[in-house]
């Protein structure tokens, strides 16, 4: 049988077995639909997790005071160091006035208290927000040893203990991600091992009579593949506008509006490349998973 024969007797063959078994096609694509959409729901707050996390790591500055008395030559000077420095992302020098301003503006029922206290409580000072490299507390303190020995320099702050709860949230993304992802990812597999293994138990007569007039592995397994592929990739779909929905009608509600744990773990949907994937995984998990449970339920000859 030619190639493009042969083809296109695998795909009316993985048409028929769909139609001719509904329960067993809607079930299967249901059930990956049901996995993809858990999974998806998971990423789409561990995107949103890391997004918050992104603008909070752009949020934690370290703060370079200096001199009252520090000379121009001195400013320029730190100020070369830092840009030259592969740890700083961006560093911004704010001077004694742009300070005052701030407070005023922020607290403007003590603008009078600077006054009151007497002498410049504003020094000039650098903002320095690090590379995500070096966004933990340790890679920070060393960093500030160093700039504390620079010349005009009065002194160097961080929250340390911000930095530490960075860290913890970067450190549960990535490890509870990678958990979380496989078992539901071995639930899409399973689900679909199973509905195939059923299918093949269900065409059994039919799949003992293309052994006996001596069709080959591939001729008989390539319908079942075709088919779990598109159960897979309808599952995907599914799931994506389930999805898409859900996440719709989230951002509508009123809990959204007032609860803002809603708007940092649901405020974005997912990216269109991870979108994409999400689909792609459907019909790539559950093509996999067809092939694995088709060698152990013997839907081919013998010898193959």
């Amino acid at each position: 049988m030619a190639p493009v024969q042969a083809l296109r007797h695998c795909l009316v063959e993985a048409k028929d077995g769909l139609v001719r078994h509904p329960a067993l096609t809607v079930l299967a694509a249901l059930a990956i639909a049901v996995s993809l959409y858990v999974f998806g729901g998971f990423l789409l707050v561990a995107f949103n997790l890391g997004v918050l996390s992104t603008q909070l790591a752009g949020e934690m500055e370290v703060q370079i005071y200096m001199k009252a008395g520090a000379s121009e030559q001195e400013i320029a000077a730190l100020r070369g160091s830092l840009i030259g420095d592969e740890a700083v992302a961006h560093a911004r020098f704010v001077t004694a006035e742009e300070s005052r301003r701030r407070f005023e503006t922020r607290f403007p029922g003590l603008k009078d208290l600077p006054g009151e206290v007497g002498g410049e409580i504003f020094p000039p000072a650098f903002e320095v927000v690090l590379r995500p490299s070096y966004q933990d507390a340790d890679a920070a303190e060393r960093l500030a040893r160093v700039w504390r020995r620079a010349a005009g320099v009065e002194e160097v702050r961080f929250d340390r203990a911000w930095f530490e709860r960075l860290a913890a949230l970067l450190s549960l993304l990535r490890s509870g991600g990678y958990g979380v992802g496989a078992l539901l990812l071995a639930a899409v597999m399973v689900t679909t091992g199973a509905v195939v293994r059923l299918t093949v138990l269900a065409r059994r007569e039919e799949i003992d009579i293309m052994k006996l007039v001596g069709a080959t592995a591939a001729f008989i397994r390539a319908p079942f593949l075709f088919g779990a592929a598109a159960q897979g990739l309808a599952g995907g779909l599914v799931a994506l506008a389930g999805l898409r929905l859900t996440w719709r009608l989230v951002i509508r509600s009123t809990p959204f509006h007032d609860n803002p744990i809603m708007s940092m773990v649901a405020g974005r949907f997912l990216p269109p490349a991870t979108s994409t994937a999400l689909v792609a995984a459907g019909l790539v998990l559950a093509t996999a998973a067809a092939a694995l449970s088709l060698r152990r339920a013997g839907a081919a000859p013998p010898g193959s």
